[in-house]
């Protein structure tokens, strides 16, 4: 392994030193370099000087600058490998602090800011428009953008067209992440964001959003033509809406997430053949949201409480969706206008259902103070199942109407 120092800095063999040798020998790093750069020095510099498996290492303070990233293979970091004491600021804020152009490129342990200047919606660099971010993956594979804090930006981390990069425990303030132009097979994963946003754009197929935390912000949004996306175990609270997804025409999957105290709870737009399961919405306006032309999906195992309008809203003619297995304690459970044709049931089949009941059937209908459909029948039989069909709306019926099991 060799070290380089950018504009002959000397660096002693501290216990800091030390420590970032021994991280990089254990991550098998070898023939690669490290090129140290100080305060002051240019993080441009040190990466036009480095080659693939090279270590571009920040030390403590602060840097302000425009980086191009056009070398494969090369990580930039702290020298502590946390984002403690290295802030790098944009020194034009129409520009991204880091561009990458190559590919398996790894971003960690930085804060990295702006200029404290106002920005236009469009930056340009090279006579090429693009939305300014934090960090911007141009047409970039394989790289991994790890443990960074990003402050104060409509985009914090930006994909155009990148393929199996990886986000992963970066803390966002005042900023979103967004996929655009056919990013695919990439992973979010344990990501916070406070006061922004998760966006999937146009043609975004296979990506994953696991484990991440939102609030105050817009939530998770899958756009446009893509599929095949899945969301799963998110925490998402106060946000305008919890996962919107609009014009989508292969299969999504929205699972195991948690959603919390936000406008819309699940805002489906023009989306078919979807699968919803497993998610808790609570204190929403309305909790899952079914409009314009959504139909084949498929609604099961939520548990929809404390809703202010509604548990389900559907509207404008949603047909052929199929809603069971899920718990609603709304005042008002489901609203649907013009909507019939949806199937609140499945087969009756034996197997555990969602309030512990020994067969799948319908859903369970609850309503907060205690008198709902499934609330003030006796399961005599130990079924779980009521005699009686409950009507939803129109000639809509769940004719397996689930209750909770008899304590005796």
């Amino acid at each position: 392994m060799k070290i380089v120092l950018i504009d002959n800095y000397f660096i002693k063999l501290t216990s800091t030193l030390l420590v970032v040798i021994l991280f990089l020998l254990s991550a098998g790093v070898g023939s690669g370099k490290i090129i140290y750069v100080k305060p002051g020095n240019s993080i441009q510099a040190a990466v036009n000087n480095s080659t693939t498996g090279d270590f571009v290492v920040l030390k403590t303070g602060n840097y302000r600058e425009n980086v191009i990233i056009n070398v494969s293979g090369i990580t930039i970091t702290s020298e502590t490998n946390r984002s403690e004491g290295v802030v790098v600021r944009s020194l034009n804020e129409n520009s991204s602090v880091f561009r990458i152009k190559a590919g398996n490129v790894t971003i960690k342990g930085l804060n990295i800011t702006g200029s404290g200047e106002a920005a236009n919606t469009l930056g340009i660099w090279d006579g090429v428009y693009y939305p300014p971010a934090r960090i911007f993956l141009e047409h970039a594979n394989n790289c991994i953008i790890e443990e960074n804090n990003l402050y104060e930006n409509r985009y914090g981390i930006y994909l155009q067209e990148s393929m199996n990069s990886t986000l992963l425990h970066n803390k966002f303030f005042n900023n979103s992440i967004w996929l655009d132009d056919e990013c695919s097979h990439n992973k979010l994963l344990g990501n916070t964001i406070e006061k922004g946003d998760v966006t999937l754009g146009a043609q975004c197929w296979n990506n994953t959003v696991f484990q991440n935390r939102l609030s105050s912000g817009r939530g998770i949004i899958i756009g446009c033509c893509g599929g095949n996306n899945l969301v799963s175990t998110n925490n998402i609270i106060n946000c305008s809406t919890g996962i919107e997804i609009y014009d989508v025409q292969a299969k999504t999957v929205l699972r195991d997430n948690k959603i919390m105290d936000c406008n819309y709870g699940i805002d489906l737009t023009f989306v078919f053949k979807s699968e919803v399961y497993n998610n808790t919405i609570s204190n929403s306006s309305i909790g899952i949201f079914l409009r314009e032309n959504c139909h084949e999906n498929e609604l099961l195992n939520n548990m929809v409480i404390s809703s202010k309008e509604s548990g389900v809203y559907l509207r404008d003619e949603i047909t052929d969706n199929h809603i069971y297995n899920n718990y609603f304690n709304n005042t008002l459970n489901v609203r649907a206008d013009n909507s019939e044709g949806n199937f609140w049931n499945t087969t009756k089949t034996k197997r555990t259902n969602i309030v512990k009941g020994p067969y799948l059937g319908g859903n369970f209908w609850a309503n907060p103070n205690g008198t709902g459909f499934s609330q003030t029948a006796i399961d005599l039989d130990s079924k779980g199942i009521r005699d009686q069909p409950y009507r939803v709306n129109g000639s809509d019926f769940d004719y397996l109407p689930l209750l909770m099991r008899s304590s005796s």
